[in-house]
């Protein structure tokens, strides 16, 4: 029985919030704004336990010593900090700020500039141009590039004034834009739209139960 509860309770909450979205009346309207107000209140308490999860999971990688797990003490070096500041001095203190401006976000930075490697050994890989759609996409993400990068507008501006094939390329990288690649993108999006709509209806209807944990 315990287990059918959050099953009917999905159930409930999905329907109602299906209903908010496609119904102007004000009961909807009214329902709509207390599933929302009860969001915010549980939002905290869902923080606090996934703090607790992070806390359990790197005790436990300290505990028995598995393979990096000095970055957990790093991990908990930077929760103390920052969790201490913050209640005794505030968001607003001037060591708090320096922290979050000179570590968390230099951090989130280098985290994101290692993309950058990783997209061109993905590139060089698919760029081969081994077969005819490889070399397509080849031509196609050089036009595209070129004409997007800071470098490319100055390749542009220099041959502006002798070449007539400038305007061309910079009309054709606008038109891959804006054709082909809308197109694909289009595509992709009412895909991965209908995905969500078929996975929502498994999870309302209960035939998804995987996030009920317990491998069911």
């Amino acid at each position: 029985m315990k287990r059918q509860v959050p099953l009917v309770l999905c159930f409930v909450f999905g329907i109602a919030m299906i209903f908010t979205r496609f119904s102007p009346h004000s009961v909807s309207q009214w329902i709509y704004e207390e599933v929302i107000s009860w969001v915010l209140i549980i939002g905290p308490f869902a923080l606090v336990l996934a703090t607790v999860t992070l806390i359990q999971t790197h005790t436990t990688r300290i505990r028995r010593r598995t393979e990096h797990w000095q970055y957990s003490l790093v991990v908990f070096a930077g929760l103390t900090i920052m969790v201490v500041i913050g209640i005794r001095f505030g968001p607003q203190n001037s060591i708090f700020e320096w922290l979050y401006n000179n570590v968390q976000l230099p951090m989130d930075a280098t985290m994101f500039s290692l993309l950058a490697f990783f997209i061109a050994s993905a590139a060089y890989r698919a760029f081969r141009a081994r077969t005819f759609e490889a070399s397509l996409l080849l031509i196609t993400a050089v036009v595209v590039m070129m004409g997007n990068v800071p470098m490319g507008d100055f390749i542009w501006n220099s041959i502006m004034s002798w070449s007539p094939w400038a305007d061309k390329v910079s009309e054709a990288r606008q038109w891959i834009l804006d054709n082909p690649n809308l197109s694909a993108r289009r595509g992709i999006i009412l895909g991965v739209s209908l995905g969500v709509i078929s996975q929502s209806i498994r999870i309302i209807l209960g035939i998804e139960r995987s996030y009920l944990g317990g491998g069911d």
